[in-house]
């Protein structure tokens, strides 16, 4: 294993995984299409269903459609619009990390924009954040890494390009550990939370992706999962004396 400092730290890009790509865009994109769909042919079903009546249809569909065209001409526009900023490559070396976009420009995070915590609540310049994304069935938990710019908590972006325009990358974990372990050689100063390993499954050491680490996560998980199920269970028939699963 090769030890890096600052005279010998690499440069690493992002490296493409076509087979998890194109698994990604031929689930997704048919379910976009679907969901699109939906909006045009749902008041059409209920016409062939016999739920409503011609007349009603055609007044219903003056209003709904003019609405539900120029809500897509708003989301195509807002597409274009976007689709120039879609990174396309990712690239960490001794001065930071680098987004490629399609348009040509360069997006960068440099190891020496980066500023030390001035609140004293949060002890850490270099730390996790997380949102809560509700998906309209489920909860879950957007995990991500912050730092200080400008006085300011900022979100550092994902370390793998845009899947739709360019590919899902292979060594995102490589490409997220590199950047870690490049602020620790060219900034000092800063304070690395100790869950930034835990959480991303980085030795803390070797900055290598941690497989035991991250097992271990994965099987605490299932079985915080079946548990809750078996406690759900119990609750269920003790309370109702009915089985919810089984």
């Amino acid at each position: 294993m090769s030890v890096f400092t600052k005279d010998n730290f690499p440069e690493i890009k992002s490296e493409p995984n076509w087979f998890w790509t194109w698994c990604i865009r031929i689930v997704f994109f048919p379910l976009f299409g679907s969901l699109v769909l939906c909006f045009y042919i749902t008041p059409v079903l209920f016409y062939v269903d016999d739920m409503i009546e011609g007349g009603q249809l055609f007044a219903f569909g003056i209003i709904y459609y003019p609405i539900v065209i120029w809500l897509s001409y708003i989301a195509v526009r807002y597409l274009k619009r976007i689709k120039s900023k879609a990174v396309r490559h990712i690239m960490v070396n001794r001065k930071g990390i680098f987004y490629e976009q399609l348009d040509g420009a360069v997006e960068s995070l440099l190891y020496s924009q980066l500023e030390k915590s001035s609140d004293d609540i949060i002890v850490y310049d270099v730390f996790i954040g997380s949102n809560r994304v509700y998906t309209g069935t489920t909860t879950y938990s957007q995990t991500f890494l912050k730092v200080f710019l400008k006085g300011n908590e900022q979100k550092v972006r994902f370390f793998h390009p845009d899947v739709a325009y360019s590919y899902y990358a292979r060594n995102n974990r490589s490409l997220r550990s590199h950047f870690i372990q490049g602020v620790t050689l060219f900034r000092p100063d800063l304070r690395i939370a100790p869950n930034v390993y835990s959480e991303f499954s980085i030795h803390p050491e070797t900055f290598e992706f941690d497989k035991k680490l991250y097992w271990q996560a994965i099987v605490f998980a299932i079985i915080f999962i079946i548990l809750l199920f078996i406690g759900i269970e119990w609750y269920m028939k003790y309370r109702f004396g009915d089985s919810l699963i089984f």
